[in-house]
């Protein structure tokens, strides 16, 4: 914090602006005689008798961020009013009337002050929010570092002694949830070779079966096909032979006609020996043509009973591989598991090992990192509550005077220009 040289009113360090009366700060870079201070023209005006003659030493020491404070006898002795020498009335009055159209004056240019000194209060802010955060992830990593290095170099101490027990266990959990995964996904692949090997002579079986149906049913058909053509031939013997016999009767009849009924009738003695054999070739198509309907009923049935069988292979072959990769998602979530409780073990492990600060010769440059990471989030912390605590002091009934004061003057120049185009 630093006072205004104008009203001494203490402000942020970070502010260019005093908060109370809006003028600019000046910047301290050393020690300043009071008497200079108390001589400037305009500088703190009559507060000379507040500060006296002797010297008062402002510590103008910054650091990166924060300006340091103020000694506490030298910011009591600001801070301290003293009553302005009185006057005549007269002068008194004017500026009692010059200050308050200085002040009103000053509230509508204290808006500007604002807004600006929030932008930048707000912009340094984030900046520091994101320099604090940045810092708090390397500490994690330093942290987890440290950890890891413990446990690397077998580190022994009394209080790391349950971390590194529980660590071994975690690890000893991953390396069998490991072990476990390979010798499941061997069995997986061994058991899919089995039933694969299986299924592939169940389907060649299968094929063979299939095969041997169609082929069957394809001579059946042509056997049928020949029943069919002889049944038709010999329908068209019987009815020759059956017209044969009729106009060999009806020569007969006739006075001269008994040369061609002798024809006739050796022609209907011809067609009955064509019409006796292919009676015999009908049966005998018809019983071989049972005789294949029903091999090809029992070769559909072999085929229907080898395609079931393909089936049920399949499906036990994609059963067992399911319940295989199951377990091997089993296995993996247990190492997934063992891995995230190793981390945070080992993140354990490393604060503990800050804390216990083991007086090991390589922890020690993990020790100074984390040391200066934790003065860096502490010092951004610091600073973002200075920030925070600053957006307390401004005057905020200045402000609203200065907003009143503007609004007023727009709606005047409104009415006013209304006023004007009217006529």
């Amino acid at each position: 914090m630093r006072a205004c040289r104008y009203c001494s009113h203490q402000n942020a360090d970070h502010l260019g602006y005093c908060s109370q009366c809006g003028r600019r700060m000046a910047p301290v870079t050393g020690p300043v005689a009071a008497g200079a201070i108390g001589n400037r023209a305009g500088a703190i005006g009559n507060r000379a008798g507040a500060i006296g003659g002797g010297a008062v030493s402002l510590t103008g020491a910054m650091s990166q961020t924060v300006l340091a404070p103020l000694p506490t006898g030298s910011s009591q002795a600001i801070n301290r009013r003293t009553p302005r020498p009185s006057g005549p009335a007269g002068s008194a009055d004017a500026r009692a009337g010059t200050s308050r159209i200085g002040w009103l004056a000053g509230s509508i240019a204290y808006i500007y002050v604002y807004l600006r000194e929030k932008l930048d209060a707000g912009a340094r802010r984030r900046r520091l929010a994101e320099e604090r955060d940045g810092a708090e992830r390397l500490l994690g990593g330093a942290v987890k570092e440290l950890g890891a290095t413990i446990l690397a170099q077998g580190i022994q101490h009394p209080d790391l002694t349950g971390l590194l027990e529980a660590i071994g266990r975690a690890e000893a959990r991953r390396e069998a949830a490991a072990a476990d995964i390979v010798a499941s996904e061997k069995l997986l692949a061994a058991e899919e070779g089995r039933l694969g090997a299986h299924e592939l002579v169940l389907e060649a079986e299968w094929n063979a079966c299939d095969k041997a149906n169609r082929n069957h049913e394809e001579l059946t058909r042509e056997v049928s096909r020949e029943n069919q053509e002889s049944a038709g031939r010999l329908a068209r013997a019987r009815d020759a032979r059956s017209r044969l016999e009729r106009d060999a009767e009806l020569a007969e009849a006739s006075a001269d006609g008994k040369q061609k009924a002798a024809h006739l009738r050796h022609e209907a003695a011809g067609m009955k020996s064509e019409e006796e054999t292919l009676q015999a070739q009908v049966a005998r198509l018809d019983a071989q043509l049972v005789e294949m309907r029903e091999q090809s009923s029992a070769l559909r049935a072999a085929a229907q009973a080898a395609r079931a069988k393909l089936e049920a292979a399949v499906a036990t072959r994609r059963s067992a591989g399911s319940a295989m990769k199951a377990s091997i998602a089993g296995h993996t979530r247990e190492r997934a598991d063992a891995e995230r409780e190793v981390v945070e073990l080992t993140e354990q492990l490393g604060r503990a090992g800050a804390q216990s600060r083991s007086p090991v010769s390589a922890l020690a440059p993990l020790y100074q990192s984390i040391d200066r990471l934790q003065e860096t989030v502490s010092d951004r912390e610091r600073q973002i509550a200075a920030i925070d605590q600053a957006q307390a002091h401004y005057d905020h009934r200045k402000l609203i005077t200065g907003v009143g004061l503007l609004t007023g003057l727009f709606a005047l120049t409104a009415a006013v220009l209304w006023v004007v185009l009217r006529r």
